[in-house]
């Protein structure tokens, strides 16, 4: 499954997030590279050519721009799960849009593998980032409702079916970090499906 493209940005909205992946990008590259208590946001905005108002602008804190995620990336899971017509089960259809999202994500692996070193250099960071994620999480359980045909707070299956599917991606993240990344993200991503499916079955 391709993810649905994303609408075009005005110039107004193209810069504001070109300062934006500025910001996040310095910041999380100079955390992986001299640790994350080494860095503050006087030299990352310093190093980018704006003010520490700016950075505020988009961050409320230091942390919150290392572990952004991709501000589009829920918006095309979204669309994915709520527009599929392919036939099959509502977790086979998070599988797929979650897998493309996922490819999607390792075509630009160089922010996702500096995260992943802040993140082992850092472990408590890790309940902020899963945090962050929370909204994406929210979400995916809307998506869900939507294509089921339920309501989100009255309906167990929406928070059943993202909730699994989002431990069986967080396990594949973990084990594909422990073991240093020597195998695609892709694999440890399927085998967790695998187990996940063969679990549901027994």
């Amino acid at each position: 499954m391709s993810l649905p493209e994303d609408p075009p940005l005005g110039l107004r909205e193209r810069k504001k997030r070109a300062t934006r992946d500025a910001l996040a990008d310095t910041a999380l590259r100079m955390a992986a590279e001299r640790g994350l208590e080494e860095v503050t946001v006087e030299a990352v905005t310093a190093e980018v050519g704006v003010s520490v108002r700016t950075f505020f602008n988009y961050f409320g804190h230091l942390d919150d721009a290392i572990l952004v995620a991709d501000p589009d990336g829920t918006e095309r899971v979204r669309r994915a799960i709520t527009g599929s017509t392919a036939g099959g089960t509502t977790l086979s259809v998070l599988r797929e849009a979650l897998s493309a999202e996922l490819t999607h994500i390792e075509e630009g692996h160089g922010r996702w593998e500096l995260q992943c070193t802040v993140l082992e250099h850092t472990p408590s960071l890790f309940p902020r980032f899963l945090a962050a994620r929370g909204a994406d999480e929210q979400a995916l359980i809307a998506a869900v409702a939507e294509r089921l045909g339920v309501g989100v707070d009255t309906d167990l299956r929406p928070r059943l079916l993202v909730h699994t599917t989002l431990a069986a991606v967080r396990a594949a993240v973990e084990l594909w970090t422990a073991t240093g990344r020597a195998r695609p993200l892709k694999a440890f991503y399927d085998e967790a499906f695998t187990e996940l499916a063969t679990a549901l079955q027994g």
